[in-house]
């Protein structure tokens, strides 16, 4: 399948309807930037639709010049910001928790850095070869990606939790790729690809969810054995 508006709309619908899911089972307030990744994620890939449009003159240029902004701003300065915080806040290993406040620092300094390299210089989008590349003026391009790149996959792969420790694993393998394939579209296709795995988030929490059910059901069953044993209480 090439690359397109139809293929933005339709991953984007997709992974949204799995960020919605995701959300569902969040049941605690630390957990809600990492159950929120998916349906960003999702909205993320349909704004990127709207890029897509505007490149082709098929929206107005007002609307396409506010989605690439928007695409971009998200992917540069959001993500490496919120994605740090929210595996730390979801890490319940103290000692892994406080490996990660390097990476939450490092992501605050980075967003605040990468929102002003977008905001005070114009950032472009062209379409090459089936894909959309983004350009801005970024000085010493390759230490940042470096610096993204542990911002965002290093928290998931400190992680505690199976999954999210993979989430961080297969992003890290798809950024690696993506670099040696099509460097010039890295922004795109990997948020693309980090969108699609996002689905590794949803079976944590669904995993999450299930393994509490299965305590609360122990605790069930051994305090009606005790009952059994001490008998009814005596008025």
């Amino acid at each position: 399948m090439c690359f397109s508006p139809a293929a933005d709309f339709t991953v984007g619908a997709v992974v949204a309807g799995i960020g919605v899911e995701t959300l569902r089972r969040v049941r605690v307030r630390r957990e809600l930037i990492v159950g929120a990744l998916p349906l960003l994620f999702g909205v993320h890939q349909l704004v990127e639709g709207f890029v897509w449009l505007g490149l082709r003159g098929e929206v107005s240029a007002g609307l396409g010049d506010a989605a690439k902004e928007t695409y971009i701003v998200y992917a540069h300065a959001v993500l490496p910001v919120i994605v740090p915080f929210g595996f730390m806040l979801l890490e319940p290993d103290r000692r892994r928790s406080r490996w990660m406040w390097p990476l939450v620092c490092l992501g605050l300094l980075l967003g605040a850095y990468l929102l002003w390299q977008v905001s005070a210089y114009p950032v472009g989008a062209q379409e090459d070869a089936r894909c959309i590349d983004y350009t801005t003026h970024t000085p010493n391009d390759a230490l940042i990606g470096l610096l993204y790149v542990i911002a965002t996959c290093g928290p998931a792969m400190i992680s505690s939790r199976r999954y999210l420790r993979s989430f961080g694993l297969v992003s890290l393998a798809g950024v690696i790729v993506t670099a040696l394939v099509r460097v010039d579209e890295l922004t795109s296709l990997w948020c693309l690809y980090v969108a699609m795995v996002s689905v590794l988030i949803l079976e944590h929490f669904r995993r999450q969810r299930a393994s509490e059910v299965r305590a609360k059901g122990r605790r069930a069953g051994e305090s009606a054995k005790i009952a059994t044993v001490h008998g009814p209480k005596r008025p």
